[in-house]
């Protein structure tokens, strides 16, 4: 008996003694500090230099909700599949969506660095094009081929369709911004 007793106190202890430092404690001060605030702040910024928030979270919810639609009303779902569809849509749906926000960020990232780091347009924005597209469609296939996903090369057909006008679309518009921004020093300094 005084083992378990032991097993069930130790959580309500730690239970009753956050509760207590809570009560004496603003819960926002403690959790939002300025040091948690200012070490969020770090860790985002050095991540903004491999990954593109915005980028991965509109591509998150897009291709989710696309993934999600594709798996549920789809035709050719396999039959280990069919009992619990509305739940292997969703799982199929989350790791799109998990996949995206990172990955997706970080594709995005690289065609801006390929577009606005090589010195010949041309080739910029084809590297800018080809080599993240090309990338994303291989992990893309390579996580829906993995168990929880009942149609994985359908799966793909979106990132196949997207990806390459979204990653020149997202190139050309940062190798002008670079243009522009190179244009006005040029300017400024004459």
């Amino acid at each position: 008996m005084q083992k378990i007793w032991k097993r069930v106190n130790l959580p309500v202890s730690f239970l009753y003694i956050a509760m207590q430092y809570f009560m004496r404690h603003d819960i926002n001060s403690c959790l939002f500090c300025c040091k948690n605030r200012i070490m969020l702040k770090k860790a985002l910024k050095t991540g903004s230099k491999f990954v593109d928030y915005k980028m991965g979270i509109a591509g998150s919810i897009v291709m989710a909700i696309v993934i999600f639609s594709i798996n549920y009303f789809g035709k050719r779902i396999p039959l280990e599949y069919q009992d619990d569809l509305f739940f292997w849509s969703t799982v199929a749906a989350l790791k799109q969506a998990i996949y995206t926000f990172f990955f997706g960020g970080i594709i995005m990232k690289g065609a801006e660095r390929f577009a606005t780091e090589i010195s010949r347009r041309v080739l910029a924005l084809t590297l800018a094009t080809l080599v993240p597209s090309i990338v994303s469609i291989m992990l893309t296939y390579t996580v829906h081929s993995m168990k929880g996903t009942p149609c994985p090369l359908e799966s793909t057909i979106p990132t196949m369709i997207f990806v390459f006008p979204s990653t020149f679309i997202w190139g050309l518009m940062n190798r002008r911004k670079m243009e522009k921004r190179l244009a006005e020093e040029n300017n400024n300094s004459i």
